[in-house]
């Protein structure tokens, strides 16, 4: 008997029937799990902190204990939309998105030229990405990591698929390069740590191992680059598509990513609390891996 399918299956069936509860309820759930994060002493909480220390130097030491504390609540709030945009029902939260810059992604359709729809870890990113497919003329394929759990990623990617229409791996380029060229959009969300095929830029003020793949497939695909950023606002969520990156097109590698990781800071600055903070964003560095998160 396979208790790890067990446990996976009993653990996924849970939050299926959670997720179809009233999305009030479901958030709710999430601020309380966001709250218990913040009172518990754990290590997400410690490496959280120690990226709002380097990020927000400017912040005394009460700011950054209430943008820690806020950011862990909404985390939790991140978890239960993730929930909701695996298996909530649509009619529940479509009323509440509102759209803005949609002819920028229109466009690029209708110029056959296909998508990178980019973007950075907002807490709310996999429930606006199924509003975004419930709402443009092509659902946008999702570039994703493989879970480690096998049988929690494919309940991961049926939910994922059936608004996405297809998940590709995110070492899968050449997959890539052919939905692009075939004009449809990719989502991208490229703003975690990497250990291969990456150079380090700037993000807030912090050398961050950032991907060169973003610039290399706009560059290989001629697609167009449109970032998008969605943020919770009270009981709504606001999704804002950007005019599209040219730099993407018409610079170098490191010039490009710079605009990126600009781009990305200037986004999260507006709701920093929204930000994936508990990820060690910095791990690769240059005075060695783990470097900043040496004694957590």
């Amino acid at each position: 008997m396979n208790f790890k399918k067990i446990k996976t299956d009993l653990a996924v069936y849970l939050a299926k029937s959670l997720a179809i509860l009233p999305i009030k309820w479901v958030l709710k759930s999430g601020q309380f799990l966001g709250w218990m994060t913040w009172l518990i002493p754990n290590k997400r909480k410690k490496i959280a902190a120690r990226n709002i220390e380097l990020c927000f130097p400017e912040f005394s030491d009460l700011q950054q204990k209430k943008l820690l504390k806020n950011n862990l609540i909404s985390t939790g709030q991140g978890f239960a939309e993730t929930l909701i945009a695996y298996w909530g029902k649509q009619d529940k939260f479509m009323a509440d998105f509102e759209f803005s810059g949609l002819e920028y992604v229109e466009q690029a359709f209708a110029e056959n030229k296909g998508c990178i729809l980019l973007s950075c870890h907002l807490h709310s990113m996999e429930l606006v990405i199924r509003a975004i497919n419930l709402t443009i003329s092509n659902k946008g394929y999702m570039l994703a990591r493989q879970h480690n759990n096998k049988v929690f990623e494919a309940h991961v990617d049926k939910a994922r698929r059936a608004h996405c229409g297809k998940t590709i791996d995110k070492k899968d380029i050449r997959t890539v390069l052919k939905s692009l060229k075939s004009n449809q959009a990719v989502f991208y969300v490229p703003d975690q740590n990497f250990s291969y095929r990456c150079i380090f830029v700037d993000f807030f003020k912090q050398p961050a191992a950032t991907v060169i793949a973003p610039v290399r497939l706009a560059q290989s695909s001629k697609a167009v680059v449109v970032p998008w950023f969605g943020f919770r606002e009270g009981s709504r969520w606001k999704v804002s598509f950007l005019k599209p990156l040219e730099s993407f097109q018409d610079e170098d590698v490191e010039s490009s990513l710079k605009h990126m990781n600009n781009l990305f800071e200037q986004q999260i600055r507006k709701h920093p609390e929204q930000y994936l903070w508990v990820h060690r964003r910095f791990k690769n560095h240059p005075k060695g891996r783990n470097y900043v998160y040496r004694d957590i």
